[in-house]
């Protein structure tokens, strides 16, 4: 392809993707299984305290491996793709990928598929729902980008980095950042919404177009997520200067009115205030940042955000890209101040330079959740995403 014919298409593709207002939203619906799945529920005050368990000693490790469905023939695994991102809904849990690829187990026949929804069976060895994005995409394009689709022969591709949030027992958002092509040009981040009808039992996919946030605007929502009684917290990274200053910039929305934008509110620090007007990372603004991480911090598709009722904090993982290592601060807000030492979690056998940690799910009360966490990573020398589970003392 041309250079010319690929600067129309990243051209008509940004425009596909910063729709207006009026453009109505994609969505699509699957059937789910009637099983009982685990899943991970917490409603959290503002403010928590005392802190407890701050050593953060990790008591057993639990290495799952590539997740595999072993319940097909040909078995299918997540072969080069991006991590795996979970979302818990009502008594379901369930797992999204970015960029897959499905391997026969006794041949090289290999299909690619833009995302993949599947069924948290057991954690380990999730139940893909749906594996045909041609007809079935999970995550759905609008009809604009159908049509750069179609007209260039091109496959549009989306790839989340941060867990879901829940807003209601039935509903949650996730962002996911669109691409034109697994390596194409970054072209923003785009709000999906769940809703799980268990009467039913389907998984209702929406993106509502009118938030889709474009490469010159902060990616609010796509390195964290957190509900707080009725309150979305969307935290976003500003690496937009130098590359090195690792800022992280907060706005906040109405959970009945998140997928309004004229409702968000952005955070200055500095100032300790709200304020209704969007910033824009013109010039770095670090004094209106809730943190600075390291320079070395690798912070796409590597962070997490979450309270934890185990250590009674609101709990900041992300993994420092020069050591392979895992680490944590925490908080008594989701706003900080954060605290100053970085505790290592854990330290990966092999080279990972993309990793999310999310609560273990459990189906009754009897676990303390944020005591046992599942990290899903993956790294560009294994292409693979894998599994493990750690548990704190």
């Amino acid at each position: 392809m041309g250079t010319f014919a690929l600067h129309v298409i990243v051209a008509v593709f940004l425009a596909a993707v910063t729709v207006s207002a009026a453009t109505p939203a994609a969505s699509t619906a699957f059937p789910v299984p009637s099983i009982i799945t685990p899943h991970y529920d917490t409603d959290p005050l503002y403010q928590v305290s005392p802190p407890a368990h701050l050593d953060f000693k990790v008591a057993y490790v639990d290495y799952w491996g590539q997740l595999t469905d072993w319940s097909r023939t040909p078995q299918i695994s997540t072969e080069n793709t991006d991590l795996a991102t979970f979302c818990s809904l009502q008594n379901r849990g369930f797992w999204f990928f970015g960029y897959t690829s499905s391997v026969k187990e006794d041949s090289y026949d290999v299909t690619s598929f833009s995302s993949t929804l599947s069924l948290a069976k057991d954690f380990a060895h999730p139940a893909w729902i749906v594996d045909n994005w041609a007809e079935w995409p999970p995550i759905p394009r609008t009809a604009d980008e159908n049509e750069v689709s179609v007209t260039y022969s091109t496959d549009i591709t989306v790839n989340a980095s941060t867990n879901c949030a829940v807003l209601s027992p039935s509903k949650a958002i996730q962002f996911w950042n669109m691409r034109l092509s697994s390596c194409g040009p970054f072209a923003g981040t785009s709000m999906v919404v769940y809703e799980f009808y268990p009467a039913y039992n389907a998984l209702k996919v929406t993106r509502p177009v009118t938030i889709t946030l474009t490469p010159d605007e902060y990616q609010y929502g796509s390195f964290a997520t957190v509900v707080v009684k009725g309150v979305v917290y969307l935290y976003a990274v500003d690496t937009s200067q130098d590359g090195y200053h690792q800022d992280i910039h907060v706005a906040s929305a109405p959970a009945a009115t998140v997928e309004d934008k004229s409702t968000w509110r952005y955070w200055d620090q500095g100032a300790g205030a709200w304020s209704s007007t969007e910033p824009f990372p013109i010039a770095r603004r670090q004094s209106a940042a809730i943190i600075s991480l390291p320079a070395q911090t690798s912070l796409r598709d590597s962070a997490s955000i979450f309270y934890s009722a185990y250590h009674n904090s609101y709990l900041l993982f992300f993994l420092n890209g020069s050591e392979d290592r895992l680490r944590v601060k925490y908080s008594s807000t989701p706003l900080g101040p954060w605290s100053t030492n970085d505790v290592v979690v854990f330290s990966f056998p092999a080279s990972v330079e993309h990793a999310l940690v999310t609560p273990v799910p459990f189906q009754n009360g009897s676990a303390v959740a944020g005591q046992t966490v599942l990290v899903s990573s993956y790294g560009y020398n294994e292409p693979k995403t894998k599994v493990w589970k750690l548990k704190f003392t």
